[in-house]
Formats: C-alpha cells, sequence, structure tokens
C-alpha cells in the first residue's frame, strides 16, 4: 500500500457539480444507511438482528440497497468514461492544431475533474466490497494485481449485468459484485457474497463459441486426466485459439490460486512471488473515527478545530469551502518541530486498498463536502514520540541507513517500505524484527488507529511472529 503524502487542491466552491453530487448522496445512502431504514423492526442495535429470519431480512434489505448502488455507479461510471475519450480527443486535435494555451489548459482541467469523479465512484464501489470482505485486508490484499482500472465499457459488461442480476432475483441473501467497477478488485468477473454459508466466491464469466469450445476440452482433460485431450484438440488450431485458451487458463488458475490462499491462509502470492502465510489472528484496535465525526461538526461553526492524539498524532479539521485556512496547519506543526510529511485524508480517495471513507461515521453531508474539498482534515506525526511508545513497551527502533534502505526499495513501487527522511523503520522484539511500509500510517491518517493502539498492535504482530518461530 502506498503512503498518500499532502497534495492539497484548492478549486473553489464548486469543484464537483450539484447533480454529481445529488448523485453520490444517493449512492452513499443505499450502500450505508438504505438496509437499516428499510426492516420492517426497530434497528436500536446489534441485538435488534436477534433470530435468523431478522437476519435475513436485514442482509436482504442491505444487498438490496447495494444493488440499487451498483447499478448507479456503473451508470456514471460509463457516462464519465465516454466524457473522458471525448475530451481526451479534443485536447489531442488541439494539441495538433497549435490552438490557445488557455482553451487546452480549461479542457486539462476538465478532464482532471472526471478522473477524479472515476475515482469517487470506483471508491463508492469499494464501500460495496469491503464488508462482502468483512474488512479483511489481508483477503483484499489478495485480490489487488497492481493493474490500472478496467475500462469498462471494454469488458464484458452486459453479460456481467445479466448474470449479476440473475444471481441477485434467485437469492437476495447472496451478493454479487461487478469486479469492474472497484479500485482493487482485479481477479474474476464477478466476486459473490452468501450470507447463508457465509462463503465469498470467485465468478470467472464467459461467453461465444469459441469459450464454449474451451470449456469443453478442459472438462474432457479433467474428467479422464489425459494430455492427449488437451493435445489433439489444440493442435488443430489456429494461434489466435491457441492464445484464447491460454487466456482462459490463467485467469482461470489466477482465480483458484487467489481463492485458495484466502481459504487455506498460506500460498504463492501471484503479484510478488513470496509465499503468504495469513496468520488466523483477532486483534482489536482503538480508532478515533467518531472524534473526527464531532470535530467535522464543530467545524461548521468556528471554520477549525484542532486536536493531539496520544501526544503525538497530530489533526486538524477545516472549513474550506470559501478560503484556503487549512495552510495554517503548516505554520502549528513548524511550531511544534515536527518534520514528518502532512497528509490530507481525502487523498487516500487515489489509494486502491486504502478504507473507503464511505464507511467512516460521518454524515453523507460531511463526506461529500471532503470529497468537494469544502472540508479539509490534515494529519502529522511527531514521530519521535511515537518512537518512544515503542521503547516503553519493550520495542526497540532502528533507523536503517539511507544506502540500506535504497538497497531493499530497488522492487517494483508496491513492496517498497516507508521511508522517513530516506530511511526505512525496524521494530525489533525478541528474535523478531520487522520493518514497516506505508499500510500502517494508511490505518493511523485514513482509518484514525490511535497510535497507541498501532504500537500494541506492531508489538502483538511481532510476539505472534516469535511464536511461529519456536514451532
Amino acid at each position: 500500500m502506498n503512503l498518500i503524502v499532502q497534495k492539497v487542491y484548492f478549486w473553489g466552491d464548486n469543484m464537483l457539480d450539484s447533480n454529481f453530487n445529488r448523485e453520490l448522496k444517493t449512492i452513499i445512502h443505499y450502500i450505508v444507511e438504505y438496509g437499516l431504514k428499510n426492516v420492517s423492526f426497530k434497528m436500536d442495535s446489534v441485538k435488534s438482528l436477534n433470530g435468523n429470519q431478522r437476519n435475513i431480512e436485514f442482509i436482504s434489505k442491505v444487498h438490496k440497497g447495494f444493488m440499487k448502488a451498483q447499478n448507479l455507479i456503473l451508470h456514471n461510471l460509463l457516462q464519465l468514461g465516454q466524457k473522458r475519450i471525448a475530451i481526451k480527443k479534443q485536447i489531442k486535435d488541439l494539441n495538433r492544431q497549435k490552438s490557445e494555451k488557455e482553451i487546452v489548459e480549461e479542457l486539462e482541467l476538465k478532464l482532471k475533474v472526471i478522473q477524479y469523479k472515476e475515482l469517487v465512484m470506483r471508491k463508492a464501489a469499494d464501500a460495496i466490497a469491503w464488508p462482502l470482505l468483512q474488512n479483511d485486508l489481508t483477503v483484499i490484499r489478495r485480490l489487488y494485481k497492481h493493474n490500472p482500472p478496467v475500462e469498462i465499457f471494454n469488458s464484458n459488461l452486459k453479460h456481467d449485468i445479466e448474470i449479476a442480476e440473475k444471481i441477485f432475483q434467485e437469492d437476495n441473501t447472496t451478493f454479487p459484485l461487478i469486479s469492474d467497477l472497484t479500485s482493487f478488485i482485479q481477479v474474476a468477473d464477478l466476486l459473490v457474497n452468501n450470507f447463508n454459508d457465509k462463503t465469498v466466491g470467485l465468478i470467472e464469466l464467459k461467453e461465444g463459441k469459441v469459450n464454449e469450445e474451451i470449456e469443453s476440452i478442459i472438462d474432457d482433460f479433467i474428467k479422464v486426466k489425459c494430455e492427449r485431450k488437451l493435445y489433439y484438440p489444440l493442435s488443430e488450431k489456429d494461434r489466435k485459439f491457441k492464445n484464447q485458451f491460454s487466456r482462459y487458463v490463467k485467469q482461470q488458475t489466477t482465480a483458484f490460486k487467489t481463492l485458495d490462499i484466502i481459504n487455506k491462509g498460506e500460498g504463492k502470492d501471484e503479484t510478488t512471488g513470496m509465499e503468504v502465510k495469513i496468520i488466523n489472528d483477532t486483534f482489536y484496535t482503538q480508532h478515533f473515527d467518531n472524534i473526527i465525526s464531532k470535530m467535522l461538526k464543530e467545524v461548521d461553526k468556528k471554520n477549525y478545530s484542532l486536536r493531539i492524539f496520544d501526544e503525538c498524532l497530530i489533526v486538524g479539521v477545516y472549513n474550506t469551502s470559501k478560503l484556503p485556512i487549512h495552510e495554517g496547519f503548516e505554520l502549528w506543526k513548524d511550531s511544534m518541530k515536527i518534520d514528518f510529511p502532512t497528509f490530507n485524508f481525502i487523498n487516500y480517495i487515489r489509494d486502491p486498498l486504502a478504507f473507503p471513507l464511505y464507511l467512516q461515521p460521518f454524515s453523507i453531508d460531511d463526506i461529500v463536502k471532503l470529497i468537494n474539498r469544502q472540508k479539509t482534515i490534515l494529519l502529522t506525526l511527531d514521530i519521535y514520540k511515537w518512537f518512544e511508545m515503542f521503547e516503553k513497551k519493550g520495542v526497540k527502533v532502528h533507523l536503517l541507513s539511507k544506502k540500506e534502505t535504497a538497497r531493499r526499495n530497488t522492487v517494483p513501487s508496491h513492496s517498497k517500505v516507508f521511508e522517513y527522511n530516506g530511511q526505512a523503520i525496524e521494530f525489533e522484539y525478541g528474535n523478531m524484527k520487522q520493518i514497516i511500509s506505508g499500510g500502517m500510517f494508511e490505518r493511523m491518517f485514513n482509518q484514525f488507529l490511535n497510535p497507541s493502539s498501532a504500537v500494541d498492535f506492531i508489538k502483538h504482530t511481532l510476539t505472534e511472529g516469535e511464536k511461529l518461530y519456536k514451532n
């Protein structure tokens, strides 16, 4: 997971148009509120779901809201994709004609807004996916292959929609999410969650005569386990058929291997090539998201709200609907002699693996204002005070040399470790050592994990790792 450092854009009051904002509010309502507000009984607490019948009714209503949201997300992504392609063509033509720079720049700004809207919509689809996957990041990581998002109107969309609708109509306690709508699901065409048997499935959808023939060849091979059943049929085919056969097998194999790691908890990760072992262990962490929600309300009255958590995590929430007053955050940070980067919460919308902001305990209005930059959340860390918390818990902290850090980071960007002033951070407890990536900071700056809870979590991880090491 990449670390999203502050890059503040201030595009004025109307960054996104009112029609888009209205549509977005409807989508968020369908995802986070529809199930709660449309059951036949009063939802006071989780205890309200006592009884199988109530559970089934609630899940069915939640899934109905998800389906409504999915259809709207799909509709918006199709429209935005078409607009993006048209504007890119316009820019290309104008550059070829050497048109006025101002006209091109205006179109480029429109293009940036469209691309931002697409990120917003895909993150809404992520907000459906995360609950279906029990908010389990170890599973979510397995589904992301670090590829660019799929151009949905170039995908097998019509067939995907038909199958998704069919699955949902047959059993609305099962929800089929179209993978290509999300930021991170890059395995299979549908992610299918079944409430009754508590399973998650991946479905690779294929249609057409060629794919039917490929399926028939593979089925014959599976039945008799004889390589001739593959060799002879394929030897008669042209290169185009063989290439499609290879793609089919690769896609199915990827889906099966991914599910195998998710279900068994171990295997080889296709993206990194590393052996993966998922420890089936639950550690409950403490978060300050509810306080951030209060701070968002406070700035309606006095334009800013400031807090320090665990004496080391600095947060400023600002009402930026008229002026970029959040620039004062840097002065506050400098006064405390903090040289750690500043993080803008909304920029995590660009991270495919980041927790979706729609699932935060914020009002829908505040979520939309954050997306429109009318409210801004900035965060930073007094990292040496955070290090002191580790030392008090018996965990040693080491900053690796810049040379060693550079050597370790000669890997693809998704495998790089976090650098503080060019140095990686290593924690040591007992015989175990761990170098942290940007994922831990995403938990603090995007999921609002208490820094003290992050310390306890890392120590717990090292402790469990040592137990496995001894065994």
